[in-house]
This record gives structure tokens, C-alpha cells and sequence, in this order.
């Protein structure tokens, strides 16, 4: 009698300028179809992947965890080297452990941590140009600041964004909303408890321009306390900005750990 199949938790890094993002699509590249490749070429299977997230086209990953059963019994540690030796050198599997079976790295998610660089310079720079959204004026940090923080709390967001499913809720829970400034560029970092389609660009675009004075923070809280949808006409800021952090699971058996 064959054993049952073994569920497998990976931590996946990447680079997304060249990809479609991570869901898998026909006749385009993405993340999830080149890991899927590199499992096959390993392994001989292709198990469905269940990601924490579905990062947009040239949305790139610090911690994207992904779950996926296996009839092969690979030790992590073999199946994490022998993937990154077929993966290509902008994704790389950055952990791997057995998990619980049925382990679901999206709906088992407690809380998620994006971040979003920008770069205020009065010339471009090729320095960094692929991962932060380079202005060619300056930003007001204390307005951005103010408005940030009237993000953190349990808000409906539906004018920043769409639910991933049909009649889904809007409503999201924002615990962290920083934005500093280091070495001539600022960090945006937002955590919650989930986030909606579109949701982290147009709120950093919505941000820039609080600190550029063409959006008021009083404008800002008004569209939170307003959440129908399709009032905000917001510009999205660029998607290769956008870096996926990480993602927290708080109790042991969403970690992913055999208990």
C-alpha cells in the first residue's frame, strides 16, 4: 500500500520584472510556472501550489510561502537544493519543512507585511531603478506620517480595492503603517491581516501624493469613512515598487510544523 502523500511548506524569494506574477497563466512567465518546472524537473510531479498570495505582475517576494503535496517523500532540505539548482537566478527557494497535512499558507495566514520604496531625487538613478518608484521632486514626510497613521484599525477599504472572491468582504485590519525615511529613499511598510486587489498601490499612490499637498489627510480619512466602491480615483503607484515582506502564521500548526 502506498503512503499517503507528504504536504510541503516553501518560503520562496524573487525578483518579479520578468513575470506575469506568481499565478499561473498560459503563454506567459511566472513565478508559480517556473517553480512548478523546477518541481517537475525534481521531483517527476506537478502538485497544485496554494500560495499566501497572488503578487501582481512585477510585484516582487521577501517570504512567499507556498504549500503543495507531494507522493514522493523528498527531506526539505534535498527538494530546496534541488530546486534552486533548476530554478532561474531571480527566484530562489529560501526554506522548506514538512508541514501538517492540508496546510493552507492563504487562509491559515495571520498576518501579512508588504513594503513599498520610493525614492525622492531631483535626477534618476539607475541605483535601485527595478525595485523603488523614483520621483523626480521631494515628499513632505510629516503629512504622509499623519495620514499613515490613520490607516492602523479595522476599516472597509473598498475604494482602495476589490475582494480576491465573489462578494467578498473589503473590510481589513491594518495593525502597522510606518513610513521613514533612510539613505535618500522612504519605506512604506503595511501590515494586515489581509489585503485587497490593487489595495497597497493605490494607498502608497494616494500617500505620495498627501506628500506632494495635492491629496489632503483629511481627504484621505473621509474615502475610509466613505467605502463604496469605485469613488476612489486613485493613481496606483507602479507595481515594481511593491515588495511582498513576509508572512506570519501564529500558532504552531500554521507554521507548518509537524506537531
Amino acid at each position: 500500500m502506498s503512503s499517503a502523500p507528504a504536504t510541503y511548506r516553501m518560503e520562496l524569494a524573487y525578483e518579479g520584472t520578468n513575470y506575469h506574477g506568481w499565478q499561473a497563466q498560459p503563454g506567459v512567465a511566472t513565478v508559480a510556472g517556473r517553480f512548478a518546472e523546477a518541481l517537475a524537473a525534481v521531483t517527476g510531479e506537478r502538485p497544485r501550489l496554494r500560495a499566501a498570495g497572488r503578487t501582481d505582475a512585477g510585484v516582487h517576494a521577501h517570504g512567499q510561502v507556498v504549500a503543495f503535496e507531494l507522493v514522493g517523500t523528498p527531506q526539505p532540505e534535498l527538494l530546496v537544493q534541488g530546486c534552486n539548482s533548476k530554478l532561474p537566478a531571480d527566484i530562489a527557494v529560501v526554506g522548506g519543512r514538512l508541514a501538517q497535512s492540508g496546510f493552507d499558507p492563504r487562509r491559515e495566514a495571520w498576518r501579512r507585511t508588504y513594503r513599498y520604496f520610493v525614492r525622492p531625487a531631483q535626477a534618476p538613478s539607475p541605483v535601485g531603478a527595478r525595485f523603488a518608484w523614483q520621483l523626480h521632486r521631494g515628499l513632505e514626510l510629516g503629512p504622509i506620517q499623519e495620514a499613515a497613521g490613520a490607516l492602523i484599525g479595522t476599516h472597509d477599504f473598498a475604494q482602495f480595492g476589490s475582494s480576491p472572491e465573489a462578494d467578498g468582504s473589503t473590510r481589513r485590519t491594518v495593525d502597522e503603517a510606518a513610513v521613514t525615511a533612510v539613505n535618500g529613499f522612504i519605506t512604506f511598510e503595511i501590515r494586515a491581516d489581509a489585503f485587497l486587489r490593487g489595495m497597497l498601490r493605490n494607498l502608497v499612490g494616494a500617500l505620495v501624493r498627501v506628500g506632494w499637498r495635492r491629496l489632503s489627510v483629511s481627504a484621505l480619512v473621509a474615502a475610509l469613512a466613505r467605502p463604496e466602491p469605485g469613488l476612489g480615483r486613485w493613481q496606483p503607484a507602479p507595481a515594481h515598487g511593491l515588495h511582498q515582506w513576509r508572512v506570519e502564521y501564529h500558532r504552531p500548526a500554521m507554521l507548518g510544523v509537524r506537531i
